[in-house]
């Protein structure tokens, strides 16, 4: 079975890539950090290992930039409007809209990148900013920073799980790696939430 997925992966792996970074950006719950860990890993160390790993990445900045333009150009049209039906559909803690408007006053675009840190903040950022009225060029640039190291970082993770199986020889090594860096995850977006939200706080004191 195991086999099977990552033969189907590495056939399918920049729709999946690009699908999953589009799907991810649009807000809609996806585990989109273990989705690029998985298509790193399958890019390891079979073939040109560097340009396959530079193409995923690649593909997962335009599927995340193309999903996040959506929310830019829709919340132009609808404005504030489209964030409150976004929020009643999904039935997000009120809690959560305070902290990223606290996170995007304090730090501006550079909270499209800090919010892709906490995955609860990072489907709230974005929609949030471009109902507080945030410029194109500033979305563009702040975008494609954030999409570009959120894509490299797990990719790279995968890669470096995929590397350390095969020197093992045991696929369940890659499996015992990639299932740590799930939890890791985790754990790194509760923390960066908490830090954000406390930061987010102070600077409102």
């Amino acid at each position: 079975m195991l086999p099977y997925l990552e033969s189907w992966l590495r056939e399918n792996l920049f729709a999946v890539v690009f699908l999953g970074a589009l799907v991810d950006a649009l807000g809609i719950p996806f585990p989109g950090r273990m989705m690029l860990i998985a298509a790193g890993s399958v890019s390891g160390p079979a073939g040109d290992t560097t340009s396959t790993a530079i193409l995923v990445i690649a593909v997962a900045v335009i599927g995340t930039v193309v999903g996040d333009h959506a929310w830019y150009f829709l919340g132009r049209v609808k404005g504030r409007r489209l964030f409150d039906l976004y929020w009643r559909i999904f039935r997000l803690p009120a809690g959560r809209t305070a902290t990223a408007d606290r996170l995007i006053r304090r730090f501006g675009g550079l909270a499209l990148v800090l919010g892709r840190l906490a995955a609860t903040l990072r489907i709230v950022v974005t929609p949030l900013a471009v109902s507080r009225g945030m410029s194109y060029r500033q979305f563009l640039l702040w975008d494609l920073v954030g999409a570009v190291l959120w894509a490299a970082g797990f990719v790279a993770l995968g890669r470096g799980a995929a590397v350390l199986g095969t020197e093992q020889d045991q696929i369940w090594v890659t499996l015992a790696i990639l299932g740590a860096l799930a939890i890791a995850c985790g754990l790194m977006s509760v923390m960066t939430h908490r830090w954000l939200s406390r930061r987010a706080r102070a600077s409102r004191a």
